[in-house]
């Protein structure tokens, strides 16, 4: 494909336009960042010759269905990008969904209908979900081990687990969680779901789960902790104006920092889910019955979002749902 000048393309700059706007709030950084980046593949589709030539003339060209198609292909056969792909026949299905939600997102930002090609979509096969009597052991685990005496780390992830094993939180949903969110005297945590491919102009849904007193006794020594661990001043006593953060996860020892305290985003949570997970299964290995947890939250979060109602070792909490606006963290882990 030989490049073309398109410098002065005026599908570019309406693409520019849309762009800056789609990107504004309430759209997410991460989106922000996805839609700018199939912008700018669709800017070197075009010098690239990878689009029809009246792409460049409008928006709409740009956006017209044999453009479209012609972009959808030579992305997902790795021409656009910068170094050739490793394995340009196996192109990943997530990455060409997001390119189809941020073409869609674009077009109903310029008020442009468009038509995306039909695609073969693999299968997606997903992970076991952790069975229920790891589940259960795991749970009478909680009821002995959540008392004072753990060290930080293991009070975190039993918090953690916990409040998974009752609400079927996602990672990012866990990040969002702020102290006031929980109401350990009325035993509730309130929740602002975040769902997979969720439109980012409709408002998420906030809701409030019922803890058990398993997850209550867990968040209470978490909290415990956490109000040493995140002390400003050591010299005053603690509250809301002497702390570095109202993050309910936060670090322990963090690498490079000079202390602890600071708040968890979802690769910093991850880490720490998966070093305390290890020492977890270690501990429990002579369990009858345990199978390790994974590595990962998800197999967990989706083991209780599956389940029916009432099927669990604990009563299904009950909810109420609100609409309601919350800015996700943006501090680094």
């Amino acid at each position: 494909m030989a490049d073309v000048p398109t410098a002065a393309a005026p599908s570019l700059a309406a693409l520019d336009a849309v762009v800056d706007r789609a990107c504004r709030p309430p759209t997410g950084a991460s989106r922000a960042k996805q839609l700018r980046w199939v912008a700018g593949e669709l800017r070197t589709a075009l010098e690239r010759g990878a689009v029809p030539p009246g792409a460049a003339v409008s928006l709409a060209a740009l956006l017209a269905p044999d453009s479209l198609a012609a972009y959808l292909t030579a992305a997902e056969q790795g021409l656009l990008r910068r170094r050739p792909a490793a394995r340009p026949d196996q192109p990943s299905p997530a990455s060409m969904r997001v390119r189809e939600d941020c073409l869609r997102i674009l077009a109903t930002e310029a008020g442009v209908t468009i038509a995306l090609p039909e695609r073969e979509r693999p299968a997606v096969a997903l992970r076991e979900v952790v069975t229920a009597r790891p589940r259960s052991i795991l749970l009478g685990h909680l009821e002995h081990a959540t008392r004072p005496g753990q060290s930080d780390a293991r009070t975190r992830i039993l918090a953690i687990i916990a409040t998974v094993l009752d609400t079927g939180c996602r990672a990012g949903e866990l990040c969002a969680l702020r102290t006031h969110d929980v109401d350990l005297h009325r035993g509730t945590v309130r929740l602002t779901r975040l769902p997979q491919h969720r439109d980012p102009r409709t408002p998420p849904a906030t809701e409030t789960v019922a803890l058990s007193p398993t997850t209550r006794a867990a968040l209470r020594h978490w909290l415990t902790a956490r109000e040493r661990l995140t002390l400003r001043d050591t010299t005053k006593p603690p509250g809301p104006d002497n702390q570095t953060t109202d993050a309910l996860w936060v670090s322990i020892a963090p690498s490079g920092h000079p202390r602890p305290g600071l708040p968890l985003h979802f690769r910093g949570l991850a880490r720490a889910y998966a070093r305390a997970v290890h020492d977890l299964n270690t501990d429990m290995a002579s369990e009858p019955g345990w199978h390790p947890l994974p590595r990962r939250m998800e197999p967990l979060r989706r083991a209780i979002e599956s389940r029916p109602t009432g099927s669990a070792s604990t009563p299904a909490p009950r909810r109420t749902q609100s609409a309601a606006r919350q800015k996700p963290p943006s501090q680094p882990n």
